[in-house]
């Protein structure tokens, strides 16, 4: 009887022994539970206040091109004699705001169309040296009207790389303009290129802008966000052009990096792998070029099939 008693009340000591265990190993479960999503509820609420915060500043851009198209236009439409000798002017004007708003609205679907996954690339092997020289050459106005000096120093010999020329020329554009559009009258931007010992080739676009305290970094590469409220009223814009850089740098198994001082400036470094990276010699370059029509020569298109 004493075995029987003894033996019982062992087994009622290791049932609540591990019914305890149970019970705290759940509990410890639905507070893991709980943390996980109270931090998601956390990253819901930022989401949306970045969106918040996206469209109403959306709002801002995307009227004031449209009050400039509207009231240049009411102008013309008046048609009154004396205005008449100011119509190109205005045409001027109005064609300037409509090339705004279509590049808000690019913006917009290029990261709808990238988020959606329906990006594809349409690849071809071009001269690095051509690229660069034509992105620079469609933002060099812009950086005259401020005397920013750009200089470019591409490594020889000339190399050619296999990728969608109008989506890497869109990301150089994105990078180029940022730095304009952030450094001051009579600074420099300056663009190199080099190619890694693991064969990677390396663009780095160098500007004496502002500057981006480190940790506001990570987050300009998330959509819809922006530095700052000061900077965003001070330097318009929608917060896209990143986001959509990186994402098309990435698409082409590269990487796109930023790193910043406030006050000295920002250097943006591209990176392509080494598989898309063509070393030839001058001759055979030129011998290349001189088989291209007309058409193409000096534009950096080369159309071969991977």
């Amino acid at each position: 009887m004493l075995l029987e008693s003894y033996c019982s009340q062992l087994g009622s000591l290791t049932e609540h022994r591990y019914s305890s265990l149970a019970l705290l190993e759940a509990k410890q479960q639905a507070e893991k539970a709980a943390s996980v999503a109270h931090e998601a509820m956390l990253k819901a609420k930022a989401a949306d206040l970045a969106k918040s915060n996206f469209l109403a500043n959306m709002a801002h851009e995307l009227r004031t091109p449209l009050n400039a198209i509207i009231g240049f236009s009411e102008v013309i439409k008046l048609d009154q004699i004396r205005m008449r000798e100011n119509y190109p002017e205005y045409a001027g004007h109005i064609h300037d705001a409509g090339t705004i708003l279509l590049d808000i609205i690019n913006g917009i679907l290029d990261l709808a169309r990238i988020e959606a996954g329906r990006i594809l690339l349409q690849e071809e092997l071009i001269s690095l040296d051509g690229l660069v020289q034509s992105s620079i050459g469609t933002i060099r106005p812009i950086a005259k009207r401020k005397f920013i000096e750009v200089d470019c120093n591409i490594e020889k010999p000339p190399t050619m790389i296999y990728v969608d020329a109008t989506k890497l020329k869109q990301v150089m554009l994105n990078l180029l303009s940022n730095s304009v559009k952030f450094t001051g009258p009579r600074g420099r931007i300056q663009v190199d290129s080099a190619l890694h010992k693991s064969g990677d080739l390396v663009l780095s676009i160098r500007d004496t802008g502002i500057g981006i305290p480190p940790e506001q970094i990570e987050r300009i590469f998330q959509p819809f966000e922006q530095v700052a409220d000061h900077l965003t009223r001070e330097h318009e814009g929608t917060g896209l052009g990143l986001p959509i850089a990186k994402a098309l740098i990435e698409l082409h198994g590269g990487e796109l990096v930023l790193s910043s001082h406030p006050g000295i400036g920002t250097t943006a470094r591209l990176r392509l792998p080494g598989d898309r990276v063509r070393s030839v010699t001058t001759s055979a370059a030129a011998q290349i070029t001189a088989v291209l029509p007309p058409a193409e020569r000096g534009q950096g298109h080369l159309r071969y099939q991977r």
